[in-house]
């Protein structure tokens, strides 16, 4: 019987042959299948497409090919610069990634629209010399790829209309879709790619609120070593263009002034006040005073063009001091870091943690220091 050419991933062109040339190293035929997709809405993509057969040796290389490596990569240079966007094209991910757009657009930064749709090869049984034979996982990993594939040039469409074709390409763009699992593939090309930000919603598909144990947005903020912006449900329409006030929550962890730094590096083209807040008991403040006045002096004399302002908030509500802060102080975003118990850990707690992070207009910026 004839065997069936099966996609195994979609991807820019240049990634696409590379990854031909690795599968042929291990006597994998490929096939390069061009998209025809709407004038405008990215760069040149195509479908890896392989024999059915070639399934069981080809997957390994491509987890590899995409992140899944050990391997130590250098620091990124200026030009690599990616903002990464993992999408399962729901109306969260569409207000996520018009935000990821407005930053890359202002850091001369690429955008990587990236969908993993669950691949039932692999979580059915470990591979084995009859799963070839299996003809309903085949059928299932074809229609998965089609409906991502359809599913994706409609997302790039409603992009490109709502910034208009001639913003839009102001702006380098290219997307990846692939079977595997999300929170892998996501932290994976990360590694890899060392891009500047993650930027995902808070919701998916479901449109419901999230356990945030169980949600990939919560698992890639724990998990990810690069910072994460997450999207809430109503985010500013203006907010990638509009980080004029932005509240750093401190509880003097000695990484503080690393995550500060990546902050700058991303907030390095708006004109933005840096807020460093903590929030103490009343017990003997004196001392959180002075750590935050030297705060101040240090991000002060290392980077004279921003505007810091360090202050402590007595309370013993930590999340609702911050609300309240947030609220008179008008910030646009929040940032903080997961290092160890810290401010984070004390956040996600049941009740106030998760409806801050799942129902707050404001996005959350996270560093893993």
């Amino acid at each position: 019987m004839k065997q069936k050419l099966l996609t195994i991933a979609t991807l820019p062109f240049a990634k696409a042959q590379i990854l031909k040339t690795l599968l042929g190293k291990e006597a994998i035929e490929a096939v390069l299948d061009d998209l025809n997709l709407p004038e405008g809405t990215s760069s040149l993509a195509v479908r890896v497409q392989i024999m059915e057969e070639d399934l069981e040796k080809a997957f390994p290389i491509l987890e590899e090919f995409l992140g899944k490596s050990s391997v130590h990569h250098p620091p990124l240079r200026e030009e690599e610069r990616q903002i990464l966007v993992p999408v399962d094209f729901s109306g969260y991910s569409m207000k996520a990634a018009r935000v990821a757009f407005g930053i890359a657009r202002s850091l001369n930064a690429k955008m990587v629209l990236f969908h993993a749709y669950p691949n039932p090869i692999v979580y059915s049984v470990p591979f084995s010399d009859i799963y070839a034979f299996d003809t309903g996982l085949v059928v299932h990993l074809e229609n998965a790829e089609k409906n991502a594939r359809e599913q994706m040039e409609a997302f790039l469409k409603g992009l490109v209309r709502h910034f208009t074709r001639e913003v839009w390409n102001q702006v380098e763009t290219e997307f990846i879709i692939k079977a595997g699992d999300p929170r892998d593939d996501i932290l994976s090309y990360s590694q890899k790619h060392q891009v500047m930000v993650i930027v995902m919603g808070t919701q998916g598909k479901a449109g419901s609120e999230m356990d945030i144990l169980g949600s990939v947005t919560a698992e890639i903020i724990t998990d990810a070593r690069v910072p994460v912006l997450a999207i809430p449900e109503e985010p500013p329409e203006d907010i990638a263009t509009s980080f004029h006030k932005i509240l750093y929550a401190t509880n003097f962890d000695e990484k503080d002034f690393t995550a500060i730094e990546k902050l700058m590096r991303i907030i390095e083209p708006y004109h933005a006040e840096i807020k460093c807040i903590h929030v103490g008991r009343s017990e003997e403040p004196v001392w959180d005073v002075a750590k935050l006045q030297g705060m101040k002096d240090i991000l002060r004399n290392k980077y004279p063009s921003k505007v810091f302002d360090c202050q402590l908030i007595i309370g013993d509500d930590i999340l609702g001091e911050l609300q309240r802060f947030i609220e008179q102080e008008k910030i646009d975003v929040i940032a903080l870091t997961t290092r160890k118990r810290n401010m984070l850990a004390r956040m996600f707690n049941p009740g106030i943690a998760r409806k801050m992070l799942f129902h707050t207009s404001i996005p959350l910026l996270v560093f893993h220091t």
